[in-house]
């Protein structure tokens, strides 16, 4: 069965855990475009239901379970890989009947703790492109954005927040935050529209 191939082959990179974790994508374009791999993945691959009903059983062996039937129940191919220091031995009681991979994949990570996540990995040209990377870090699907685009995604979210207080005739709320984007973020394309309400409140 492929899937269960495929799954070898991603284990294997437990062994160089460290050296997978420097090709980890860590993308800081938030409206980088996905790959064509990575979208499969996705909005296909972990569609597909699963069922299962472990007790005790290795976190490794429950997602090599849930490979085989992804691949057996509609073709599609799941490729996991280990980040670093994942726990893939540890055990873990799990039962699902008949649900989206996606969701029995969030539950079975809620449910070992330790803050378990994966991202799907996107980079084109990269021999993992589509690939599911287990982690340590808690995502769902994406990685979590780091550097500018943290600081674009903190400061849109203020301001949306600003705008909502203004349509509530709360202006002075709205200026405090205003000044906070502009501040704190000054060098996000944000600041530059929260500047500009400003003024207008300063009128």
């Amino acid at each position: 069965m492929r899937s269960i191939v495929l799954f070898a082959a991603s284990a294997a990179l437990v062994l160089s855990g460290s050296a997978w974790a420097l090709a980890a994508p860590k993308e800081d374009k938030k409206d980088a475009k996905e790959t064509l791999a990575a979208e499969k993945t996705r909005t296909k691959s972990l569609k597909v239901k699963v069922s299962i009903d472990t007790k005790n059983g290795r976190l490794g062996d429950v997602l090599k379970e849930f490979a085989a039937q992804a691949d057996m129940r509609s073709d599609m191919l799941v490729m996991w890989a280990y980040g670093t220091g994942f726990p893939y031995a540890q055990k873990v009681t799990y039962a699902c009947k008949d649900k989206p991979l996606e969701e029995a994949l969030d539950e079975l990570l809620t449910k070992a703790g330790g803050g378990l996540g994966y991202v799907i990995v996107s980079k084109e040209g990269d021999k993992h492109d589509g690939w599911v990377l287990l982690n340590t870090t808690g995502e769902r699907g994406t990685a979590a954005l780091t550097g500018a685009a943290a600081d674009e995604a903190a400061a849109a979210e203020r301001l949306a927040l600003a705008k909502k207080l203004l349509d509530d005739k709360k202006p002075d709320d709205a200026k405090t935050i205003l000044t906070l984007i502009t501040k704190k973020y000054a060098n996000t394309k944000v600041a530059a529209e929260a500047k500009q309400l400003l003024m207008k409140l300063e009128k």
